[in-house]
């Protein structure tokens, strides 16, 4: 997984202060997948509709994304217990789990797989020409440690309070 993080406030949708991430940090380029990024969208619309069933023709216009992609993505997390669903009339997808207890970092994971800053880090990349005694590697592995830090102390929760704290959050009803 690569995340942009240009703000890492913009990440997640939340308009928060930003000011203790030093100019350094600030200046690194990660970035989340397009699969990532719309992992996190779907999900935020089911933390949205709570309880209820949502189709992924809803989510997909609500967020202007494409459904065929969402048919993707979704089956993974359905896979990893973060979604249920149901089929036939008023089916859809929910939560498997209460908003405040599904953090961005879950989702992230199972879709991206885990953290890792640099190529020589990341287990797609294991043929990538690392030296053992690399200096760097703490480094990257504390950058990576940090970015996972922040993505699992935020809930879908988080989320919805956060866009609904900043205006964002524009329609509730997905009828």
């Amino acid at each position: 997984m690569y995340l942009t993080c240009y703000n890492p406030s913009r990440i997640i949708g939340l308009d928060c202060d930003t000011s203790w991430i030093s100019t350094e940090v600030r200046k690194l380029s990660f970035s989340l997948s397009t699969k990532g990024h719309y992992a996190v969208l779907l999900m935020y619309e089911l933390a949205r509709s709570e309880d209820d069933f949502v189709s992924l023709a809803e989510i997909s216009a609500a967020q202007k994304l494409s459904q065929g992609y969402l048919e993707q993505i979704v089956i993974p997390l359905r896979e990893h217990g973060l979604v249920q669903g149901k089929r036939g009339f008023g089916g859809g997808y929910k939560l498997a789990r209460p908003a405040d207890r599904i953090t961005v970092g879950e989702i992230v994971k199972v879709a991206e797989g885990p953290v890792a800053p640099v190529k020589c880090m990341h287990d797609d990349f294991s043929d990538y020409d690392c030296p053992e005694d690399c200096r760097a590697r703490l480094v990257w592995e504390k950058v990576g440690n940090a970015i996972e830090g922040v993505l699992h102390s935020i809930t879908l929760h988080d989320l919805v309070e956060g866009a609904a704290h900043t205006g964002k959050k524009e329609d509730t009803d997905h009828e």
